[in-house]
């Protein structure tokens, strides 16, 4: 098995407990265009960009009254406020970075997010100092489940994908870690503990306080 040289983590849901947040805003939102959202609607586009759950949903539902590009500023604005607000850090993500960090193992941080709630979030919780490299997937020419961010990002990190392992939360975010033959950790959200998608996953794990006891 490859000897694991770097560590690549997703932010929403990872390091930040911002999917609830997430669903917050969209509802909030789209109800400005009569749209009444639950949050497992909310959950089906998990791991997506930002334009990409705007046109998923135009494609579904529709709308009138406001363009796509005016849903996801507002979008990305209300999420950017209720984070600065109320964000807060996973459990267990300081030590797991500091645990790998005394393995001398190099860190990244590749998310879906655009890149200026990136840096609201490594702001909030104080982690500029831990990512060598931090990535967002908003420009990139396919967003997860294609594995592009994470194939770049060991490249950015100057790692081979076999040697990186991606921690996830989301589906389509460890289908994108796997296609880039990396190895993977997923913590998924409680609802999906017993889900047996996430078993593909080389551990899967319902805290990230776990990882100190993997032997990686």
């Amino acid at each position: 098995m490859n000897s694991i040289k770097a560590v690549i983590y997703d932010m929403d849901g990872v390091i930040i407990n911002s999917e609830p947040l997430w669903r917050e805003a969209e509802i909030l939102t789209f109800k400005t265009v009569g749209l009444h959202f639950t949050e497992d609607m909310c959950r089906e586009t998990m791991g997506m960009r930002l334009y990409e759950v705007v046109e998923y949903w135009y494609d579904k539902l529709g709308w009138e009254g406001k363009s796509l590009q005016q849903i996801e500023e507002e979008l990305l604005t209300t999420v950017t406020q209720l984070i600065i607000e109320k964000g807060t850090a996973i459990e267990g993500v300081y030590e797991s970075l500091e645990f790998f960090k005394q393995k001398g193992y190099k860190l990244a941080l590749a998310s879906s997010s655009a890149m200026s709630l990136i840096k609201t979030v490594l702001e909030k919780l104080k982690l500029n100092d831990y990512f060598e490299v931090v990535n967002s997937a908003e420009n990139l020419d396919f967003g997860k489940p294609h594995p592009m961010i994470f194939i770049n990002t060991a490249k950015d990190l100057g790692v081979k994908p076999v040697n990186c392992l991606v921690i996830e939360d989301s589906f389509n975010g460890l289908l994108a870690a796997k296609a880039a033959l990396m190895r993977t950790i997923v913590v998924p959200e409680e609802e999906n503990w017993n889900n047996p998608n996430f078993n593909i996953a080389d551990y899967n794990l319902t805290s990230l306080t776990q990882i100190i006891d993997l032997k990686i």
